[in-house]
């Protein structure tokens, strides 16, 4: 399946740029890396002390998708439930920033009134040589009837599936 083969050469392409002991960092990639997925990426920046995630990229199509553009906001700022998306999905950020996986999510937008909106996303990790700086966030949106097991059959990442939705 194409959508399948697309998540696998993304793994591949962040692979080739993490050497034994070090995850890639945001300066290993160029944006025509990301050509066939422009529109449907964001990166977040993780910052410490206190813990925060700020969107420095939310890609054209997220924000149709979404409604919002969350370029240079906070998580959840623009979210109905702010609250929600910090006790999920900043928890989820958390967690990867102690111990780094590749994630994957699979949701709806019901924070955006749109439930219909099943959106997955591959959450790949990016270090600044001290700690995780940052995680690029692929997206794809499910067809009807596509299953997220499908999408991710054999996949080794670290699954968050979303109840309340993203």
């Amino acid at each position: 399946d194409r959508r399948q083969r697309q998540m696998c050469i993304r793994d591949r392409l962040w692979k080739t740029k993490w050497n034994d002991s070090t995850l890639p960092s945001r300066r290993d990639f160029d944006i025509l890396d990301f050509r066939n997925w422009l529109g449907k990426i964001a990166i977040v920046r993780l910052d410490y002390e206190p813990f925060e995630v700020r969107f420095v990229l939310w890609g054209t199509e997220l924000t149709e998708w979404w409604g919002v553009d969350y370029t240079n906001k906070l998580l959840g700022e623009e979210a109905l439930s702010p609250g929600l998306w910090k006790s999920i999905e900043g928890k989820y950020l958390f967690e990867m920033s102690k111990d780094p996986f590749i994630g994957l999510l699979d949701g709806q937008l019901e924070q955006y009134n749109k439930p219909h909106q099943n959106i997955v996303s591959v959450d790949l990790p990016l270090w600044d040589g001290e700690k995780l700086s940052h995680v690029l966030m692929f997206h794809e949106r499910m067809k009807v009837g596509e299953q997220f097991n499908t999408i991710f059959a054999n996949h080794p990442g670290k699954i968050l599936q979303l109840e309340g939705g993203i």
